[in-house]
């Protein structure tokens, strides 16, 4: 971080500076997590057929899951198959799993411990919180087209190549002690914009004010991305350091609708690796026959009214208001 550019304001590292740019969120809002998985997190992890599962340690990299990697036991217990090394000696490990539901919008964040059973992962779920589908949406993430931009894309393109045309991600960042947090990004066309040839930039569109992941980078810079290209079983690794920024030169990079970003991810010293996904393969998310009906699911906005206020008279006297906040949401995406 330039010490002359901060002097000007450009950078963002306390949380007081972090909430006169985004305004604090109603504490209400807390009450949207769950202690364990309850009947719409199952429900929406019974469909998913995509899990990126994330672990609080630099040497295991994000993993993307099948549908047979990942069996759900209880409530509060989840045994997962990882492809990525993820053994004993990362007992008592923070992680999180982010369920993907190919043809709809919104996802499944469940965090946790890991523990070794004999051959087993066991995963143990502390909180569950389902993630509305402003990121998808912004990124087209299931109704782009699959052959946009695509007829380059082979095992040897560079990652510049790769930004290029990856609409859409999944951010891990931890806090002071470890516990992650997994955040979809999506945006039209890319979801990252490149500064040089080491850095890259991340902007922070709406969403709903609580801003775990700014507020985890402000206690703890290590990020890591999971980026996609909706189409290809292509997936990339990209490790840095992050700072928040309010830069007018980095935001102008990615201004959408004539709209420019109030701050963004500065990613540092960034690492890339490109691999393709074996999980991707199996499960064919893109196709359009691999894609749920929203039928099939309960409402986002019934679902989170209920887990906020409770399966009572106030849960379902709120999903309507709950309802048109949402829509509205969707109708503002930047």
């Amino acid at each position: 971080m330039a010490v002359e550019d901060n002097k000007h304001g450009q950078y963002i590292t306390s949380e007081p500076q972090l909430r006169k740019l985004i305004s604090p969120y109603p504490k209400m809002l807390d009450k949207r997590i769950c202690p364990e998985l309850d009947l719409y997190c199952l429900e929406l992890i019974e469909r998913s057929s995509l899990m990126i599962a994330a672990y609080g340690h630099s040497r295991c990299f994000m993993d993307v899951l099948s549908k047979n990697d990942v069996v759900i036991v209880d409530s509060t217990t989840i045994t997962l198959s990882p492809s990525n090394g993820v053994g004993p000696q990362y007992d008592g490990v923070y992680a999180s799993v982010y369920f993907l539901v190919p043809g709809i919008g919104h996802g499944l964040r469940v965090n946790g411990q890991i523990q070794h059973y004999e051959q087993t992962l066991v995963f143990k779920v502390k909180s569950a919180y389902l993630h509305c589908a402003r990121a998808a949406a912004r990124a087209e993430l299931w109704t782009g087209s699959s052959s946009q931009k695509q007829a380059d894309i082979t095992p040897f393109m560079t990652p510049e190549k790769f930004l290029d045309v990856s609409p859409y991600l999944l951010m891990k960042t931890m806090n002071e002690v470890g516990e992650t947090e997994l955040s979809p990004r999506g945006d039209k066309g890319r979801a990252v914009y490149s500064v040089d040839q080491s850095s890259l930039f991340i902007p922070e569109r709406p969403g709903n004010k609580v801003a775990i992941s700014l507020r985890n980078i402000l206690k703890n810079d290590q990020v890591e991305l999971l980026m996609f290209i909706p189409g290809t079983d292509f997936i990339m690794h990209v490790h840095g350091h992050a700072t928040l920024t309010r830069k007018e030169q980095i935001l102008d990079l990615a201004v959408v609708n004539n709209k420019r970003p109030k701050l963004g991810i500065l990613l540092d010293h960034c690492r890339f690796s490109i691999e393709q996904s074996n999980a991707i393969q199996q499960s064919q998310p893109w196709l359009s026959e691999s894609h749920v009906s929203s039928d099939c699911l309960t409402r986002f906005s019934k679902a989170l009214s209920i887990h906020m206020n409770g399966e009572g008279f106030i849960g379902k006297a709120a999903t309507p208001f709950i309802d048109a906040v949402v829509k509205n949401d969707m109708k503002n995406l930047y």
